[in-house]
């Protein structure tokens, strides 16, 4: 079970971890080096300006996913059902939620269960 003071600086720091992702967010919608793809280029200059594209996406996908989770687990902070395995139902150390604030697994059942990122 986790106490007050361990509840109090798990939130802050979900708290924090949303601001930097949203803050990362807004500051790639305005991306000056971002290259279009119909710009006139060289062809490998223009394969790597897809690729970097796809990989830009990607990492964007993986923050927004990201974003969810912790509005999730803030969402379960108000409700008093943060923390708990939603495995074994068993509370998810202190240590792997300061860690991974958004965990919805303790570190046994994350081993045997396979999640998918979506989760």
């Amino acid at each position: 079970m986790l106490s007050v003071d361990e509840q109090i600086e798990l939130e802050i720091g979900a708290r924090a971890e949303l601001e930097k992702l949203r803050a990362e967010a807004t500051n790639e919608e305005v991306d000056p080096q971002a290259v279009a793809v119909d710009v006139a280029i060289g062809r490998l200059s223009r394969l790597d300006s897809m690729q970097m594209e796809e990989v830009r996406k990607a990492a964007s996908r993986s923050r927004n996913q990201r974003i969810h989770e912790l509005q999730e687990a803030l969402r379960k902070m108000d409700e008093g059902s943060y923390g708990i395995c939603e495995g074994c139902e068993e509370w998810i150390a202190y240590a792997r939620l300061e860690q991974r604030p958004e965990a919805i697994l303790c570190g046994a059942c994350s081993k045997r269960i396979q999640v998918p990122r979506g989760r």
